[in-house]
C-alpha cells in the first residue's frame, strides 16, 4: 500500500467563506425567532444608557443570562456587535434555543463562526456548518466522515463545497501528521468521487505543481495510505467473500486492503464514537451487508484458533463497522466466555453499534457479568444511552 507523498511547509487558506445557496440567506431570514422585543433586562439599560451601555454591560460580564445574551444579538445594531463576537463564549445546553446559531450565521455571516463552531462541534450539529468553509471546518467534516454518527452531515458538506474544500484539506493530506494526513486524504478521495480527481488536482494547483502531482499520485492510489499491520495468522483467501450490493464478489486485493483499512483503524474509545479509518465507510456502503457481517465474524474466528495472538484489538473493534443485529447478538455471550483479554473491549464495541440489539446484550453483560465487568457494561450502557438523547442535531428550518 502506497505511502503518502510528503510535501512540508504548505499553509492552509486563512479566508472564511460563507458560501449560500441561491435565495437560502433569504429564506432562513423567514425562520428567524420571532422574538419580537427585547428582555426586560436589557430594555431598561437601552433606555438610561442607549446600545454603547448594554455592550459595555455585556463586555464587563454584566450579561448573563442566555435569554438576555440571545436578544442582544439578534436585536442590537450589528456595527457594535460584530466586534464582540471572536470573545463571546457561549456554551450551548440540551435546553438551549439552538436557532440561535442561525440567526447570528444570517446576520454576521463569516463572523459567526467564533460562535458557531464550537457549540455545532460540541452538539454534533452539522446543518449550523453547511454554509462555511475554512480549515477548521473543513478538518472537522474530514474527522466526522469516518464516524457513523456524523457521517451523514459530512457527506452534505463535501457535497455542498465539492471541489472548493480541497485548498483546505491539501497541507494536511501532504504533511507529516498522520492522524490528519490520513483523514485529509480520505476527504479528498470522497471530493474525487464527485467531482472527478482533474477537478481535485486543479484545486490543489495553486500550491505548486509538487503539491499537484503529490495529490494526483494519491488520487491514483485510491488505497490505505499508512503501512497495515502484519497478520501473519490470517489467510485472506480462506475467509468468506465479500459481495458487492449487485452480488459481485469483491476483488482479492480489495479484499486485502479492506482487511489493512480495518486494521489501522483507530476502533473503541472510552468516551467517544469509534473512528474508522479514513475511506473505509465509503468501501463499506459498496458491500452487502450481510456478507461483510460474515467476514467480520470469520476474521474474530480465525484469531481465536490462532490463540488469540496479542497486539490484534482491531480484530474485535472491526465488528463495529462489520456487525450485523445476527453478529451483534453473539457478542454479550462473547464478553462473558471469549479470551480474557476482551470481554471489557466487546462492550465497547456493543456501545459504539448502539443498535437495540446492542444495548440488550449490554443489559445482558450487566445481569450476567462478576463485578468488575457488570460495573463496565453499566457505564457502556449509560454512554450509549446519553449519545442516543444526545441532542439536538440542528437543521437549518
Amino acid at each position: 500500500m502506497r505511502k503518502a507523498p510528503v510535501v512540508p511547509g504548505l499553509l492552509p487558506p486563512a479566508e472564511r467563506v460563507v458560501d449560500w445557496q441561491p435565495g437560502e440567506r433569504e429564506e432562513l431570514r423567514q425562520w428567524l425567532p420571532c422574538r419580537s422585543r427585547l428582555t426586560g433586562e436589557l430594555q431598561e439599560i437601552v433606555r438610561l444608557e442607549g446600545w454603547e451601555g448594554v455592550v459595555r454591560e455585556f463586555v464587563n460580564g454584566r450579561i448573563t443570562r442566555e435569554a438576555a445574551q440571545f436578544s442582544l444579538f439578534e436585536h442590537g445594531p450589528e456595527e457594535l456587535l460584530r466586534p464582540l463576537l471572536a470573545n463571546w463564549r457561549l456554551e450551548l445546553t440540551r435546553s438551549s434555543d439552538f436557532s440561535i446559531l442561525r440567526t447570528v450565521t444570517v446576520r454576521f455571516e463569516a463572523d459567526a463562526l467564533d460562535v458557531v463552531f464550537p457549540n455545532a462541534k460540541a452538539h454534533r450539529s452539522g446543518w449550523a456548518l453547511m454554509p462555511f468553509r475554512d480549515v477548521e471546518v473543513a478538518r472537522l467534516m474530514a474527522t466526522w466522515l469516518g464516524r457513523s454518527s456524523t457521517r451523514r452531515h459530512a457527506r452534505e458538506w463535501f457535497a455542498r463545497h465539492g471541489a472548493a474544500a480541497v485548498p483546505f484539506l491539501v497541507p494536511d493530506a501532504l504533511g507529516a501528521r498522520r492522524p490528519r494526513r490520513d483523514k485529509a486524504v480520505a476527504a479528498l478521495l470522497h471530493i474525487a468521487a464527485r467531482c472527478g480527481e482533474a477537478d481535485v488536482v486543479a484545486a490543489a494547483r495553486p500550491y505548486g505543481d509538487q503539491a499537484a502531482d503529490a495529490v494526483a499520485r494519491i488520487l491514483d492510489g485510491g488505497a490505505p495510505t499508512s503501512k497495515p499491520r502484519d497478520v501473519p495468522w490470517l489467510d485472506v483467501d480462506a475467509l468468506p467473500e465479500v459481495l458487492l450490493r449487485d452480488g459481485r464478489a469483491l476483488p482479492g486485493d480489495a479484499v486485502k486492503n479492506l482487511v489493512g483499512a480495518l486494521t489501522l483503524s483507530p476502533g473503541v474509545q472510552w468516551n467517544a464514537p469509534a473512528e474508522s479509518y479514513p475511506g473505509l465507510q465509503d468501501a463499506l456502503d459498496l458491500c452487502d451487508r450481510a456478507s461483510l457481517a460474515a467476514f467480520g465474524w470469520a476474521v474474530y474466528e480465525r484469531w481465536e484458533a490462532a490463540g488469540a495472538p496479542s497486539g490484534n484489538r482491531w480484530v474485535v473493534d472491526q465488528l463495529i463497522w462489520l456487525a450485523d443485529d445476527e453478529v451483534t447478538g453473539r457478542l454479550g455471550t462473547l464478553a462473558l466466555n471469549g479470551p480474557a483479554s476482551i470481554p471489557e473491549d466487546v462492550t465497547g464495541v456493543l456501545a459504539d453499534i448502539g443498535t437495540d440489539t446492542a444495548l440488550a446484550q449490554l443489559e445482558f453483560v450487566a445481569r450476567r457479568a462478576g463485578p468488575g465487568l457488570r460495573g463496565t457494561a453499566k457505564e457502556r450502557i449509560a454512554w450509549t444511552t446519553r449519545r442516543r438523547h444526545a441532542g439536538p442535531v440542528l437543521a437549518w428550518r
